[in-house]
């Protein structure tokens, strides 16, 4: 009691139970919970959802069964880690089919008229298998028979997996590949976003009747860091900061609380340093970060313990000496016509390989574009230069730049890099001149990115890149007031980015008209 009284809690908000009036739904969390329920209702069979240790996979289940607003019979396996007839024994306890069972095929007769009586009563059946990345071949195989079971025109029986993020390993071996085919719906659910685990911790606070903010910005930003956003661990180094700070006589948690207790739970802090790397490092497009070294580590960790707002002040002044460097490069570059020199003179050896590789991609989707397969209205798509000839200059006779309303240009940058090719440079200089002389158009860039990395992290990229085109622009003699930039990071992607292909065409920034 004297812990609640010291805080004014009317109960522990970080408790690791799966209290209904403690569940925190995002957005992604919605997603999964109407995905999945339109699996159900619309008998679609098998359903599978994913997502590391700790995420919340089992609270959300709970939370999608409770929220079922339709006639229904669920049973649910908590451990399907069973010999086949206990599994079915099992099944039959959950479906309260009184029988003990013999025989495999025993129990299939008996749940045969079992699925056919439900669905007599118009009633829904559910067979949840937890902990789905423990099952063995023999005993999938037996599950997917299970679904066999059925009319000409509806599924009687619908099988949900939830598992761990290895049970998707385990459905692409070959010899799991019925099933695998079978499952129709499927959600992966990922670890909260810095701005969930502070939505996710004031939601608790708020059901316990914390008054005022408990945990200082700074704090939240650290659970998070060292939490990786898994809500089991957001828990559990939450409860024991409070404990900290109730032994301390402390009301307010800082960062230094939660940095103790993180070392008394013997969290990682590995995390921590990569994710300050991985804003450092911002002309790298590549999923892997390295450690930054020990001395500085310890220069950052300084820096933390003054301020989380002196952080903030070191990325906007490394910006902006960044965006000074840019400015001056792309005026050197650009004091004559156009650039002289070609793409792969301006690639460093470390990027040629793959700039060689996308070159030749890229070639073979603007052939295509020739041959009316791609036909994206009012969209003009500038590509790196697809062929050794990056010197030569365009014909003197070339037709003048004329943008039609609402047009959209795309430019891409080299692989893994911020440089323009010069393709780009070219387009760029056409539209400066187009804008000098036409005092009335106006444009917007729009910086993009892929869905890799850290959120912002892909926003201040993104942001990054539509300033350089800015810059470029306004260097020409551009009035800056006509131009609008923005930083998007991975909203409206044109590609899919399972594919290094897609995630290209997704780092792009795009040049609108107005």
């Amino acid at each position: 009691m004297e812990y609640l009284s010291h805080y004014n809690f009317t109960e522990k908000p970080f408790q690791i139970t799966t209290d209904p009036k403690f569940i925190w739904l995002g957005e992604k969390h919605l997603e999964a919970l109407s995905t999945l329920k339109y699996g159900i209702v619309e008998n679609k069979g098998f359903l599978l959802l994913t997502g590391d240790v700790g995420t919340g996979k089992t609270i959300l289940i709970n939370c999608l069964v409770s929220k079922l607003d339709i006639e229904a019979i669920i049973a649910t396996i908590p451990d399907p880690d069973l010999e086949i007839l206990d599994f079915f024994n099992s099944l039959a306890d959950s479906f309260n089919i009184n029988k003990k069972f013999e025989s495999k095929g025993d129990f299939l007769v008996h749940l045969k008229d079992f699925l056919h009586k439900a669905h007599a009563e118009n009633k829904n059946v559910l067979l949840i298998i937890d902990e789905a990345q423990r099952l063995n071949h023999k005993l999938l195989e037996e599950i997917r028979l299970l679904s066999n079971i059925e009319l000409y025109n509806k599924k009687l029986i619908n099988i949900f997996f939830v598992g761990q993020n290895e049970f998707n390993d385990i459905l692409m071996q070959e010899q799991n590949r019925a099933v695998r085919q079978r499952i129709t719906l499927r959600y992966n659910i990922d670890p909260l976003t810095k701005r969930e685990t502070e939505a996710f911790i004031k939601h608790r606070l708020e059901v316990a009747e914390a008054k005022g903010n408990i945990f200082t910005a700074s704090a939240i930003h650290e659970i998070h860091l060292f939490s990786n956003g898994y809500p089991r661990l957001i828990n559990v180094i939450c409860d024991h900061a409070l404990l900290t700070g109730y032994t301390k006589g402390i009301k307010k948690i800082n960062v230094k609380i939660i940095r103790e207790c993180a070392e008394e739970l013997k969290i990682p802090v590995k995390e921590r340093k990569i994710e300050i790397s991985k804003t450092k490092s911002i002309n790298s497009d590549d999923d892997k970060e390295k450690e930054p070294p020990k001395d500085i580590n310890e220069k950052i960790d300084k820096m933390d313990k003054k301020s989380p707002q002196l952080i903030k002040k070191v990325y906007i002044i490394a910006a902006a000496l960044l965006l000074l460097i840019t400015a001056y490069l792309i005026n050197s570059l650009t004091s004559k016509s156009s650039p002289n020199w070609s793409a792969e003179e301006l690639t460093t050896r470390k990027y040629k390989d793959s700039l060689q590789q996308e070159k030749r991609i890229l070639s073979a989707e603007v052939e295509e574009a020739k041959n009316g397969k791609i036909n994206e209205a009012n969209k003009v798509e500038i590509m790196p230069a697809n062929s050794g000839n990056d010197k030569e200059k365009p014909p003197a006779d070339e037709e003048k730049f004329l943008p039609s309303p609402d047009q959209t240009i795309i430019i891409y940058f080299k692989t893994n890099s911020n440089e323009l090719t010069d393709e780009a440079f070219k387009t760029l200089h056409q539209i400066a001149e187009y804008m000098i002389h036409s005092p009335e158009a106006k444009i917007t860039i729009k910086g993009y990115t892929d869905s890799t990395g850290h959120y912002q992290y892909n926003i201040n990229v993104s942001k990054f890149r539509a300033n350089i085109i800015k810059s470029y622009l306004v260097g020409t003699g551009v009035d800056s007031s006509k131009i609008d930039s923005l930083g998007l990071g991975p909203a409206h992607p044109v590609a899919t980015n399972s594919t290094a292909e897609g995630r290209r065409a997704n780092r792009r920034v795009e040049i609108e008209f107005k």
